[in-house]
């Protein structure tokens, strides 16, 4: 991992505290085109039958989503990830987006944000309310978990998803098909609200993803805990963590890791997403840095490449924060008030999408945020992009996420 740092010293700067204290074996997405995996999903199929385009704009949303309710019988005619927080299959950019918000800390030219306490929020919330209302999100949508999101999708329960290429389209589609040949999938862009508009937000995953390893301060085998997590980022370990098991999983061909049928047309019906996981980490996370050449590979399908080109093409990289590195004090203090932050911005966005309170209640809600030590959080974000930039500037490289 030394000598990986060595060479790339924009991650070398994302994996420490502020203090320079190395504190887990990161997941490192070795490619900018491994960053972007996530965005709306729709039923081709239905759009064609119903004369309908892949929706751009939130009214083209409203639209359709009403469409697959009222003509295709659609209980939850949109359905996204409510675990393991409501609203966590819209942090990634999809339809609060459209708002110029995400819901989470962000940067407006090097300004840090956080998304609930802005006025495009009120908005966003002003809309699912309304779309809840009339049905065309999923009813228990704050329960919603992948499984669920799965048999919504593939029972046709739900017309458009936000997920993955792989995990979603991947895996939706083969199984959707072996039913009915003419089943479609395609990715959608991410909303605007004018249509001509780029969208300023989308899925991008930070460079050092947040799900690194660490070893426990009581641990009586730090060194050799360091010795097995140390082997991910040598040449060993990074092709068993991405490929697998040569000869099963993979076989080398001239000098290329090729996924076997085991991978991609597994002999037990398992979609592609499914045998990978089987073998590799390369679809999730761990303390390895993730190939291009799993993804150029997982991805067969022409939807799902399609896709990646059409969840990229928006401006989420102006706005990503990078890690950034902070002092074990700021990261405390930050921790402290997130947590109460948190738990207020989920009470008071269930209680206005499903109607216990009026949209006009979230003025008081902000209020009650900022008592709760908010504007010390965004302080503490921007001293820490602030140090990340001047480090970066002294390295010459750049300061996008």
């Amino acid at each position: 991992m030394k000598r990986y740092l060595k060479e790339h010293p924009d991650i070398d700067m994302q994996i420490r505290t502020a203090g320079g204290s190395y504190y887990a074996f990161p997941f490192i997405q070795g490619d900018d085109k491994l960053r972007t995996y996530q965005g709306p999903i729709i039923r081709k199929d239905w759009l064609d039958e119903l004369g309908l385009d892949v929706p751009v704009t939130i009214d083209d949303w409203h639209t359709v989503l009403k469409a697959f309710k009222e003509k295709k019988g659609a209980e939850a005619p949109l359905t996204f990830l409510g675990v393991p927080n409501p609203l966590f299959g819209i942090e990634g950019g999809g339809f609060i987006g459209a708002f110029g918000i995400k819901k989470g800390f962000y940067q407006e030219e090097g300004k840090v944000k956080f998304g609930p306490v802005e006025p495009g929020y009120k908005q966003f919330l002003s809309l699912f309310r309304q779309w809840y209302a009339e049905g065309l999100i999923d009813p228990n949508f704050a329960a919603v978990d992948s499984e669920t999101q799965d048999t919504s999708m593939i029972l046709s329960r739900s017309g458009a998803g936000i997920w993955n290429a792989g995990a979603g389209i991947g895996t939706w589609l083969p199984v959707m098909k072996a039913q009915d040949s003419s089943v479609e999938l395609v990715p959608a862009p991410y909303p605007v609200l004018q249509r001509g508009d780029r969208p300023e937000f989308g899925q991008l995953a930070p460079a050092v993803g947040s799900s690194g390893v660490a070893i426990s301060a009581k641990s009586k085998h730090v060194e050799e805990a360091v010795k097995m997590l140390d082997y991910g980022y040598g040449p060993e370990g990074h092709l068993l963590f991405n490929f697998g098991i040569e000869g099963v999983s993979y076989e080398m061909k001239d000098g290329y890791p090729a996924y076997t049928d085991v991978i991609l047309h597994n002999p037990d019906k398992l979609a592609p997403s499914q045998a990978l996981a089987m073998y590799t980490r390369a679809s999730y996370f761990g303390p390895f840095v993730q190939d291009i050449r799993y993804m150029e590979q997982y991805y067969s399908l022409p939807e799902q490449k399609e896709a990646v080109r059409v969840w990229s093409d928006t401006d989420a990289a102006l706005h990503t924060l990078p890690a950034l590195p902070t002092t074990e004090k700021e990261s405390t203090e930050l921790a402290v008030i997130m947590q109460e932050v948190n738990k207020a911005v989920t009470e008071m966005s269930l209680k206005i999408i499903i109607g216990m309170e009026p949209v006009s209640a979230f003025d008081e809600y902000v209020k009650k945020i900022r008592l709760m030590n908010i504007q010390r959080a965004i302080g503490i974000e921007q001293q820490a992009l602030d140090r990340y930039r001047a480090s970066v500037s002294k390295t010459g490289g750049n300061t996008t996420g």
